[in-house]
């Protein structure tokens, strides 16, 4: 089945395969609990809030930021 399913997608336009793909995205992003984060994700967000909770003296405020780029 898997090669004949990756012969169908093959002959898609690549307009179809976007929209394939948004659909396949948006069908897994309907469920977040479902999508297992992986433990090395996990503690690389930690270590970062860690980080940030840590050195308050960086960074910019969101007024800051917002004056600047929006």
């Amino acid at each position: 089945m898997e090669d004949s399913l990756i012969k169908e997608l093959s002959r898609l336009n690549k307009n179809e395969k976007i929209i394939l793909v948004e659909a396949l995205w948006d069908s897994i992003a309907s469920d977040p609990e479902q999508i297992d984060v992986p433990e090395h994700h996990e503690n690389i967000l930690e270590e970062r809030l860690q980080t940030l909770d840590a050195d308050t003296s960086n960074g910019k405020s969101w007024d800051e930021i917002k004056a600047k780029y929006l």
